[in-house]
């Protein structure tokens, strides 16, 4: 229930933390299950298409998020913000909604009338592999998916800012299972190559779209209470995270698109950095677990209460990303040779990204952590910094060293924002950079206790 003035009571939340785990555990499950079908999707779509086709799949299917990043104004974390602070849901939805009618109107209009000169440019791999033709048809084709990955994270983000961490981690598990089918009915039994895969991610972004809407509005009925929050205050703190949002956004993509602009001469480079990518994002599960509710958690608590959280919850984020990204590389070795060799040029550059993404996952509970206390300026002068550092960094790398010069622009602007965000943290709570990096006894024990249950569980599981 929210307490007076609309904040979200958290005292269970961030005391022992018994609440908190179980949210993240159920998110990170959630998670794990979602990159699975993911998983399984890419390797379908990757065996089905081959690098070429795959890099013009991944090329179109890249505009909804350029475009979606540009023109969401940072509305969907000022939304996140004011549910975790106890505002009104119908009040946030309604919000919501007009917005994305608004923002997809305008964002649609302008993409459309600047598509021939994109087409030539960011996107000239994809439509000389599709065609003149049929590219141009599948990049207005995926303009349908703007306004419906516009609402499906703006109003998403009020269901785990509520804390409704099954309604949240259900649709997440059903939009995965929705591509994974209409995908693969398109491409492997209709035969429909790279267009009927762009149509297919079309139909699954609007089902997800759907679903999220459905769920809000059921959550606004369920609980009809909250302060209403004005649209002044959601727009100015979503225009003081935007510049996070943009900057972390091509910072995290500026490598896609430049590939695709710098190596334009194929689509099959970017079929391989997009494998190497996948397969390196494996570990953003766990990161994005945690961020998904530390950041409503910080915002519905006191500075005492979140400063408190952070130390363990950013050592042992640190200490499990970087046990599962030593498990990941014979894993993904073994996967490429075995089941997608003609990928197996991928693997430099996902040995490269590998410590990039453990890197971001660091910087990822940070931003969270600042976020969460009402602090978006200074993250979003920390994404700026790395952009600019990216984009060079791509720029003189991928000429001369291709997709494994991109992953190393990678490591190098994560890193840096990951001990930006790490000094802004230790600023605002007060602890030191080692407390928030390097894992204490404690963690380690927890670590060992899990993988030996689940040991356990696996070697009962055998012998019965």
């Amino acid at each position: 229930m929210p307490e007076p003035g609309g904040r979200v009571a958290v005292t269970a939340t961030v005391g022992p933390g018994r609440p908190f785990a179980r949210r993240v555990a159920s998110v990170f499950g959630a998670k794990v299950v979602v990159f699975g079908l993911a998983l399984i999707t890419t390797l379908v779509i990757s065996r089905l298409l081959g690098p070429d086709g795959k890099g013009a799949f991944v090329g179109v299917t890249a505009l909804p998020a350029l475009v979606g990043t540009v023109g969401v104004f940072g509305f969907p974390s000022a939304i996140n913000y004011y549910a975790a602070k106890g505002n009104s849901v119908r009040g946030l939805l309604v919000t919501s909604v007009l917005f994305v009618a608004i923002a997809s109107a305008v964002i649609v209009a302008v993409m459309w009338l600047t598509l021939p000169w994109l087409e030539k440019s960011i996107f000239s791999a994809p439509v000389e592999k599709l065609g003149q033709g049929t590219g141009d048809q599948m990049l207005r084709l995926i303009l349908i998916a703007v306004p419906a990955g516009l609402l499906a994270s703006s109003v998403g983000t009020i269901l785990y800012g509520r804390h409704e961490v099954r309604l949240y981690t259900s649709i997440m598990i059903g939009q995965a299972i929705a591509t994974l089918v209409v995908l693969v009915t398109a491409v492997g039994v209709f035969r429909l190559g790279v267009p009927g895969a762009v149509g297919g991610s079309v139909v699954a972004s609007c089902l997800g779209a759907v679903a999220a809407l459905v769920a809000v509005r059921h959550v606004a009925i369920r609980h009809p209470g909250g302060t209403p929050v004005s649209v002044r205050s959601v727009v100015g703190y979503g225009a003081r995270v935007y510049p996070a949002g943009i900057s972390g956004y091509f910072s995290y993509r500026a490598d896609t698109l430049l590939i695709q602009a710098l190596l334009a001469s194929s689509a099959g480079p970017l079929g391989l950095y997009s494998m190497a990518v996948t397969m390196a994002e494996l570990l953003f599960f766990i990161p994005d677990a945690v961020t998904t509710i530390f950041m409503p958690t910080v915002a519905g608590s006191t500075a005492e209460e979140a400063n408190a959280k952070l130390g363990r919850v950013s050592r042992m984020t640190f200490l499990v990303t970087v046990a599962c990204a030593i498990a990941l590389v014979p894993v993904a070795w073994l996967g490429i040779n075995i089941v997608l060799p003609a990928f197996v040029d991928c693997l430099p550059a996902f040995l490269v990204l590998l410590p990039a993404v453990v890197s971001l996952s660091l910087g990822k509970v940070m931003t969270s952590f600042i976020t969460g206390r009402g602090r978006p300026g200074p993250v979003s002068v920390g994404a700026a910094i790395t952009l600019v550092l990216n984009l060079a960094a791509n720029v003189i790398l991928i000429p001369s060293y291709g997709i494994v010069g991109a992953a190393a622009a990678s490591l190098l602007s994560y890193t840096t924002l990951a001990l930006l965000m790490v000094g802004m943290a230790c600023r605002m709570s007060g602890l030191s950079p080692l407390a928030l990096i390097v894992p204490r006894k404690q963690e380690f024990l927890v670590l060992w206790n899990v993988a030996r249950r689940a040991l356990a569980m696996a070697a009962s599981k055998a012998g019965a």
